[in-house]
């Protein structure tokens, strides 16, 4: 199956992949080769693509997935790889968002996004 990953500036993966597992608000699913055609939303998680033996973790804040004739797009918001990840930057982006007062909705989901990112830094990820 052929899969792209794109957010709004770059493509991340565009290649062809055994298999891709992701999550929606309804938990997290799988897709490989032949999957009959989807179109799901994507919650702030990490997507993991397998290619060539291998699999790649990408961290997003949410998305849409989209499957069709053995094609896979899922257009991303704010996609990270590990390595791409600066877990000292984001500890001082996290300090300064548990510092604000008040704590909005907002601030919220920005703080558990940096979490996620922090914690696909980690090498179990």
């Amino acid at each position: 199956m052929h899969c792209i990953v794109r957010s709004a500036d770059r493509t991340i993966v565009d290649s062809d992949v055994q298999r891709i597992v992701a999550r929606s608000p309804h938990g997290e699913f799988a897709v490989m080769d032949g999957h009959a055609p989807i179109l799901a939303v994507l919650v702030p998680s990490v997507v993991r693509v397998q290619m060539d033996g291998r699999e790649q973790a990408i961290a997003i804040k949410g998305g849409t997935f989209h499957v069709e004739d053995n094609n896979a797009t899922l257009l991303v918001e704010r996609p990270y790889k590990p390595d791409e990840i600066d877990v000292n930057s984001l500890s001082e982006e996290l300090a300064a968002l548990r510092a604000h007062e008040p704590v909005t909705a907002a601030i919220s989901e920005e703080i558990a996004y940096l979490e996620l990112l922090c914690h696909t830094k980690e090498p179990h990820a």
